[in-house]
């Protein structure tokens, strides 16, 4: 018999070994300091980085290792960095990119040349008009073969919970290289684009993109997910796309124009912040609902291709999800500002099972809200946000996790109790005893360092007495 249960800390396994049978569980052990937190990556940002209040708003990992942030802020680890800055792979500063943006910038594309399309509140950049648009050079100077022109400008009008000053709240790169942008509105270089338009490669809008009327006053665009097969999902605050009934979501094809054949509805006083598409043609929605509908009152869904909900999918939050990434296991990483998950308390991130359940094996301590999520090539994840501290560790704005172990069939064998372990690169593992619950001192039977494959670790003296194990990992 094995049961598995997780609440805030190191992986403990209850290794019962009784004649031959082993009789295990696991439970969490709460931990204060900070060689006892079981996510938090202490390799990155451990020298004082950080910014110096506000948020980081989004993240876009390079390449080359190293990590992208933009957000309200004006300083990162003492140094001034305003709005844009660009870590080295340990969370130091990397001070070789500089850019001189004038005001908040809430959101980054990375071309494949490693210039960077920007959007935001500011209008200008190293002291040239840029109105909410612009684009950098790889060293953070102004890429001037970008002209935008006047840019975007004008007002939708404020949302639920919205905000009346013109802005791009999202950018993104189709594979040929234009430029989707989506926020707060109304015209781009003095052609009419209401929430959303689309950028040749040099910065002029695309007319072939025929958005018509766009997005309804009021409201606006919040995120952009473009589909391998050329199609744009929108999400946001809207009831109308270019004058027909979307409710905080549509399907638009390559040419602007709206596939009506998917119109999923999320009821009043909704919003829907993120979308990404599953392997299947499934979506997987979040955001916030304050209606007292039975639509989206869970703050995250999963929908057929056809916009209808999948109503095998449990998955709920009890406040604002602000960013959800898939896993390569097809696990579910959320973040905001929810306290709740699958109706257990967590603290701004969690990380759900494909069909929505909570995996409890990944638990961490944000002090404030989590904006934004990013899951590295190695497994590993990165949170930006308005946070200050992680498990009790300072981590201003930014932190790395590391995924959490996974246990592969805890057993016993003669005198050895075996645990296969799911590793990341660099992070350590140490499988400790206890021969009793009142015994103070936990032993250990055997670490490693992990690699990316499977790794066992083995207490090679266990004999038919009762042994509790438990998993370190750092």
């Amino acid at each position: 018999m094995r049961a598995w249960v997780w609440a805030r800390g190191a992986l403990v396994i209850w290794g019962f070994v009784i004649g031959g049978l082993t009789v295990c569980s696991v439970w969490g052990q709460s931990q204060s300091s900070q060689s006892g937190s079981p996510l938090v990556d202490l390799s990155f940002n451990s020298g004082g980085g950080g910014i110096d209040g506000g948020l980081v708003e989004q993240i876009v990992p390079q390449p080359d290792g190293k990590i992208l942030i933009c957000g309200n802020f004006t300083q990162y680890g003492g140094m001034q960095k305003s709005y844009i800055a660009r870590l080295n792979e340990d969370g130091t500063l990397d001070n070789s990119f500089s850019a001189g943006v004038g005001y908040w910038v809430r959101t980054m594309s990375l071309q494949s040349d490693g210039k960077i399309v920007i959007g935001g509140f500011f209008n200008n950049v190293e002291g040239q008009s840029r109105n909410l648009i612009a684009r950098l050079n790889a060293d953070g100077s102004l890429d001037y073969s970008f002209n935008p022109g006047t840019g975007a400008s004008g007002t939708l009008g404020t949302a639920i919970t919205g905000n009346p000053s013109p802005f791009v709240f999202y950018t993104a790169l189709q594979p040929d290289g234009k430029v989707l942008l989506t926020g707060n509105f109304t015209n781009y270089n003095g052609v009419v684009r209401n929430g959303i338009a689309r950028l040749n490669t040099n910065g002029t809008l695309d007319v072939t993109f025929n958005v018509g009327g766009g997005l309804n006053g009021g409201s606006w665009g919040r995120s952009i997910l473009v589909q391998s097969n050329s199609q744009i999902i929108l999400t946001g605050w809207f009831t109308s796309y270019n004058g027909q009934g979307f409710n905080r979501m549509v399907r638009i094809n390559s040419n602007g124009s709206a596939d009506t054949g998917f119109n999923p509805y999320f009821g009043d006083l909704t919003a829907v912040y993120t979308c990404v598409q599953l392997t299947n043609g499934q979506y997987i929605v979040a955001g916030h609902c304050e209606n007292t509908s039975n639509y989206f009152t869970n703050e995250i869904a999963r929908l057929n291709n056809n916009g209808s909900y999948d109503m095998t999918f449990v998955g709920s939050a009890n406040d604002k999800v602000e960013t959800i990434r898939l896993q390569a296991d097809g696990k579910i990483v959320m973040s905001g500002y929810f306290s709740l998950a699958d109706h257990v308390g967590v603290s701004s991130v969690a990380r759900l099972n494909a069909d929505g359940t909570l995996d409890r094996s990944f638990f961490a301590n944000f002090d404030n809200y989590v904006w934004y999520t990013s899951v590295l090539p190695s497994g590993k994840i990165l949170f930006g946000g308005g946070f200050y501290t992680v498990d009790g560790i300072s981590r201003s704005g930014i932190a790395r996790l590391n995924p959490g172990p996974t246990l592969l069939s805890p057993q016993r064998s003669g005198n050895s109790y075996n645990v296969s372990i799911a590793t990341v690169s660099d992070a350590s593992y140490t499988l400790q005893y206890k021969t009793s619950v009142s015994q103070p001192a936990w032993s250990n039977a055997s670490s490693t360092i992990g690699d990316g494959t499977i790794q066992i670790l083995s207490d090679t003296n266990a004999t038919n007495n009762a042994r509790l194990y438990r998993l370190q990992t750092q």
